[in-house]
């Protein structure tokens, strides 16, 4: 199959894609972890009674608190982490828990709402720099490419890739309700080094296609070098994915989202490297010369 002739198949595809994506991102939004809705951690110890994990959890829940984790650091102190309480939420769980029976606060760290939102804020502020700072990279990489299309159409081209990258793998969380936390941004940075990196070795070759090629058909070009390095990019892409997927069924919890938004991540993102990237350079290159 000659994937650059074959483009606007997977246009489509990648279009249907990403308006699925907007959609859910519309609809269902987005599923924020305590991260960025602010958190409490409590702290406490009883006297004299030993409790199960789960009463302690109950008891918490009793006080009106919405517990999302809890640590048994022994049998008689838990440390309790609950979506954001006042001061008088954090009291009224207090009051819940004694009744179990006597209890000491070791401690209470409350993160409000705003400190969310500031994390929200930079972690959006943190993509948008990673994005400037590829194109500008992919444009300077590229300065002494010319023809027929001009070296920072190689880094708008990587960037509509690469945004494509971000959207997919955030509508798919959004639409399984999956909790996005300071974890999922790191993976998406990581996604988006991973993708880019996929992106510029297909580009390099077709540069490098271009200092030898005495022939004017640039379609041909970018299909021969897409095919001379696609072998490569999945090869990459399924070790590294491979790895991953041990680590989502055989880690810790913690880690399980992360290393599914990774898996997604890299799997959308070799395929917009090959897929979509380089096709539509030949796009451009052919629109630009109709005009």
């Amino acid at each position: 199959m000659n994937i650059v002739r074959s483009r606007k198949i997977f246009y489509i595809f990648s279009g249907i894609l990403f308006c699925l994506s907007i959609a859910s991102l519309a609809v269902y939004g987005l599923n924020l972890g305590v991260d960025f809705r602010g958190d409490s951690l409590l702290d406490v110890e009883y006297k004299n009674i030993a409790l199960s994990a789960d009463d302690a959890r109950s008891a918490a829940e009793g006080g009106g608190a919405v517990v999302t984790s809890i640590e048994k650091k022994s049998d008689t102190r838990f440390l309790i982490r609950m979506d954001y309480l006042t001061e008088d939420g954090h009291q009224k769980v207090l009051e819940a828990l004694r009744l179990k029976g006597e209890i000491e606060e070791k401690s209470f760290i409350s993160t409000g709402p705003s400190v969310g939102r500031e994390l929200r804020r930079n972690a959006i502020i943190a993509i948008i720099l990673a994005l400037v700072a590829i194109i500008i990279y992919i444009a300077f990489a590229f300065r002494k490419v010319s023809r027929p299309v001009s070296s920072w159409i190689y880094g708008v081209i990587a960037i509509v890739a690469l945004l494509h990258d971000v959207f997919v793998p955030t509508g798919l969380f959004s639409f399984l309700r999956i909790q996005i936390d300071s974890l999922f941004v790191t993976a998406l940075l990581t996604v988006l080094g991973f993708s880019v990196h996929d992106t510029i070795v297909v580009f390099d070759r077709i540069r490098e296609n271009l200092r030898k090629s005495t022939s004017g058909n640039f379609e041909e070009l970018v299909g021969k070098s897409v095919n001379e390095t696609i072998t490569r990019s999945i090869n990459t892409s399924l070790t590294t994915v491979l790895s991953l997927t041990a680590i989502y069924f055989f880690g810790g919890v913690t880690t399980k989202n992360f290393a599914l938004a990774l898996i997604m991540g890299i799997i959308i993102g070799t395929y917009s490297s090959i897929f979509i990237a380089s096709p539509l350079l030949v796009s451009y290159e052919k629109w630009r010369r109709k005009k």
